[in-house]
């Protein structure tokens, strides 16, 4: 009787450390600490989040090796002046009396509207094209006629013409997009 309950004993306790195994390496790293958060103090007496050390980005704005939080980096007297005239302003950037440069401006904006629907219809493009393949694999796995594959390869053919021609509008609109922003640069240069 005695015999079984040390064996008893015995077994739990290998039944114990088996299952406490998988969690060694979590209980070592929790008794060696946590080095991804280091908290120090700087030259404020502020307790600050400091990142890993190995991480290569390095921000600061007094010393590279120390890590300010962003509020420490913040520049309260920026709103220091305030100019109620021109509704916190302090100069005229962003208008432009010259029609000229208002124009320069319609125009990009314009071109960028265009660049936005070619790739939308370029999108569009791709899409069909991904459909008729999924099509004629279905066709071909189910065993239809050849005219019907011969249909599906005849679409997939033609979307493929329409992408290449899609490409093509939508590098004619980059171009465009480029020379109308270099002219706005130039107007810009040159007011």
């Amino acid at each position: 009787m005695e015999v079984r309950k040390i064996t008893n004993v015995v077994i739990a306790g290998l039944f114990a450390g088996a299952l406490l195994v998988p969690t060694l390496p979590a209980i070592a790293k929790a008794a060696d600490g946590d080095h991804r958060r280091e908290w120090r103090e700087h030259k404020s007496k502020k307790h600050v989040y400091q990142r890993n050390k190995k991480d290569p980005v390095q921000r600061g704005r007094w010393d590279a090796r120390k890590r300010y939080g962003r509020y420490d980096r913040h520049d309260y007297r920026r709103n220091a002046r305030f100019d109620r005239r021109h509704h916190g302003r302090f100069d005229n950037r962003g208008h432009h009396n010259k029609a000229e440069i208002r124009q320069d401006f319609k125009d990009v904006r314009n071109a960028r509207k265009e660049v936005h629907e070619s790739r939308r219809d370029l999108r569009k493009d791709y899409a069909e094209l991904r459909r008729d393949r999924a099509e004629l694999r279905r066709d071909i796995r189910n065993g239809a006629s050849r005219d019907e594959i011969r249909q599906g390869r005849q679409e997939i053919r033609s979307d493929l013409k329409e992408i290449r021609e899609s490409r093509g509008e939508l590098r004619d609109d980059q171009s465009r997009l480029d020379a109308a922003r270099r002219e706005l640069k130039s107007d810009l240069r040159n007011r």
